[in-house]
């Protein structure tokens, strides 16, 4: 006889018209919606706040993590409030020696309940303080378990976070079906591509892969520890190098409440909440300010057949943006200087910063050696070095089909910087193009690998792929391995 939970999964798994969910975790924020869309519904930073009660404050995340699920989570968490006794507590955690990723089980569940299920609120009448029919906010309002979920991975196994996942998923929430996909197989179907080069540079690091038919190629897969948080703490130590004291957001209204001039602003404030917000302030300041030199003369010394490499690299730059954009881009890279006006970037205690130490020299990271990262010698050497590792015949179809992708990829003239540089190489003959395929939008560039999930759950013939509940029972973890490449 049937079951009802295989009825059900059958109803679910057994046509195109699924109604399934795309779950998309990142180190510095998730996105969640249903397939078939073409945006994400709920936007949420990756991290809680965990309540302290002790008096002396924990710095070691490993003896943060032994206390996991005693003390209760703040979730979502507003970084612009303050929040006493509160430390920070991410989704996922990289250490800083081993480059292991590790995941808190804990903070992957609030996000898939207030994310999903929604937080359940009661409301009250004043007269009689009857309580009526509850209803929930902040979620999506769905049962979690009667849908499949698509959740991406990053495109380096992890094997013990996949488990993680898997058994939370199947075992606590009881999903119908569940199935895993590389981040940059998902982002080259949000193109319409089968075959490409995938630049990911998101909030942790720099990920290059190659796709190639759908798979993902993991044999020379490159991964350095530059992102957004590499170029926040960068802009972080030169502001602390200038004696720039930066005050988070939630002090600006703590300093109108309160008029003693000798007040602590940081009382009772946990110092990974405290970084946290600084490192926020100064998010937005690299997001406001920060841009890539892109004019051939000013990084490479040499203007011969500029104005041939401009027009080149502008035509191999695929791009559906409105004419408008493109006009004013075009101005941008065929300036002959820069503009000598000084410019200023305002904290929120009013303190104003000259920007020109930081507009073009923070995202000059990307091109040249790191200090910190030994292995790491530039974007474009990269890049050059994956392709010469890749084989020969699919070596120019990866030139031809390049995304760049990731919110810490948005510093204006990145691709058309990359362009160049790869033209200028000798490694590559003339003859191969290296064609760069631009996002139409920002979302597009920050949620690439969300979209790319959503087109692939919505495919006929993806549905078979789905691992039910049952198939998990009957084999466990391997078919996961098995199925999700």
């Amino acid at each position: 006889m049937t079951s009802k939970n295989e009825i059900t999964e059958s109803l679910l798994c057994g046509g195109e018209d699924i109604s399934a969910l795309v779950v998309d975790l990142g180190f510095y924020s998730s996105k969640i919606g249903h397939n078939q869309e073409d945006t994400p519904r709920i936007f949420l930073n990756s991290i809680c706040g965990e309540d302290i009660y002790d008096n002396g404050y924990i710095n070691n995340m490993e003896e943060e993590n032994k206390g996991a699920g005693t003390n209760k989570l703040k979730f979502p968490l507003n970084i612009y409030n303050r929040h006493e006794h509160v430390r920070i507590k991410p989704l996922f955690y990289k250490d800083s020696v081993s480059n292991e990723v590790t995941l808190n089980s804990d903070v992957f569940e609030k996000i898939l309940e207030y994310s999903i299920e929604g937080v359940e609120i009661k409301r009250v009448y004043e007269c009689n303080d009857e309580i009526i029919h509850p209803f929930k906010i902040g979620g999506l309002n769905l049962n979690i378990s009667e849908h499949p979920i698509l959740l991406s991975e990053s495109n380096i196994h992890n094997n013990k976070i996949r488990e993680q996942m898997t058994e939370i998923l199947f075992e606590k929430y009881n999903v119908a079906a569940l199935y895993f996909a590389k981040k940059a197989k998902l982002t080259s179907f949000s193109l319409g591509r089968s075959n490409s080069l995938v630049i990911d540079i998101g909030f942790s690091s720099l990920n290059i892969n190659g796709v190639y038919e759908g798979y993902v190629l993991q044999k020379n897969s490159m991964d350095y520890n530059i992102g957004g948080d590499y170029f926040d703490r960068l802009i972080y130590n030169k502001l602390e190098k200038s004696n720039v004291n930066i005050l988070p957001y939630f002090c600006k209204s703590y300093i109108g409440s309160n008029n003693n001039g000798n007040i602590d602003l940081f009382k009772n404030i946990h110092n990974s909440y405290k970084e946290e917000a600084i490192l926020d302030v100064i998010r937005y300041m690299k997001e406001s300010v920060c841009k890539v030199r892109v004019e051939h003369n000013n990084f490479n010394g040499n203007s011969t057949n500029e104005s041939n490499n401009n027009e080149t690299c502008k035509k191999s730059i695929n791009s559906n943006e409105s004419d408008n954009n493109l006009n004013n881009h075009s101005e941008y890279i065929n300036n002959e200087s820069y503009s000598l006006k000084e410019e200023f970037f305002e904290l929120p205690d009013g303190f104003k910063i000259n920007i020109d130490s930081y507009k073009y020299d923070i995202a000059e990271d990307l091109f040249k050696s790191s200090q910190f990262e030994s292995n790491f010698k530039g974007l474009p050497q990269s890049v050059i070095d994956y392709i010469i590792s890749s084989d020969v015949d699919i070596r120019k179809d990866l030139l031809q089909s390049i995304i760049i992708t990731g919110g810490s990829s948005l510093f204006p003239g990145l691709s058309e910087r990359l362009c160049y540089s790869l033209k200028e190489s000798e490694a590559f003959a003339n003859s191969i193009k290296v064609k760069i395929l631009n996002m139409t939008s920002i979302v597009e560039n920050k949620y690439s690998s969300w979209l790319g999930g959503s087109v692939l759950a919505s495919l006929g013939t993806f549905q078979q792929l789905w691992v039910s509940k049952s198939e998990y029972l009957d084999s466990g973890h391997k078919l996961i391995f098995d199925r999700c490449f």
